[in-house]
């Protein structure tokens, strides 16, 4: 299974404008930035944590010329600088940065945001596994499944032809997402769209018919 489109479901933005949290909050500055913005890189100088606060920003480790998408982070999700991985905007995002040292000091007093950053750490370590796994016992294909079927299940929408699922990606963020080309994702969602599985609602947004028929790869051939 490819990245997840959230880390979690706790959202650090509602806890952070509580009043027991207001000390906290204010360790935070906020950050506007533009689309396709580098965040953090492995080589910065200092250690920061950052919540999103609106937008969302892609979470990779790249290699020569070759990048794996390890998480989306999308608003209410929290992320340290302090990895080997790099965070870029997807969109015009805003952030609230905080240094790592003021963070652990509250953490350690607040046990709500201890949760979150536990939960952050496992699905963070989980979709890196996932990810080694699909890249090395499943070809694009089932990596592409993979990724709309699991899209559909965590976001979908009732439509009268099945599953509306509103990626907000386009092609070759996809593409990212799964370790392929842009070119090998838009041939096998072209091949979706001809088996009649999967439709385009628009640039950003697919449909997905037949979800079950979906789920059975090994029936699109």
């Amino acid at each position: 299974m490819p990245a997840k489109m959230k880390l979690t479901h706790i959202d650090l933005l509602r806890l952070f404008e509580s009043p027991e949290y207001a000390e906290v909050a204010r360790g935070f500055k906020e950050q506007k930035c533009a689309k396709k913005t580098v965040v953090c890189t492995p080589y910065d100088d200092g250690d920061r944590i950052f919540i999103v606060k609106s937008g969302r920003l892609r979470i990779f480790l790249s290699y020569d010329d070759r990048e794996f998408t390890l998480a989306l982070l999308e608003p209410g999700d929290i992320f340290s600088t302090h990895t080997r991985a790099f965070a870029e905007t997807l969109d015009e995002s805003i952030i609230l940065s905080g240094s790592t040292r003021m963070f652990q000091q509250k953490v350690v007093e607040s046990p709500e945001i201890a949760l979150v950053m536990v939960k952050v750490l496992g699905e963070l370590l989980k979709n890196s596994i996932t990810i080694i796994e699909g890249l090395a016992f499943k070809d694009a294909r089932m990596r592409l499944v993979d990724f709309l079927v699991t899209a559909a299940e965590e976001r979908g929408m009732p439509h009268p032809q099945g599953v509306s699922v509103e990626l907000g990606l386009n092609t070759e963020e996809i593409a990212n997402l799964v370790g392929a080309t842009r070119q090998t994702i838009s041939s096998l969602l072209n091949e979706l769209i001809k088996s009649g599985v999967v439709d385009k609602l628009n640039r950003r947004t697919l449909l997905i018919r037949d979800l079950p028929r979906l789920k059975d790869w090994n029936s699109l051939s």
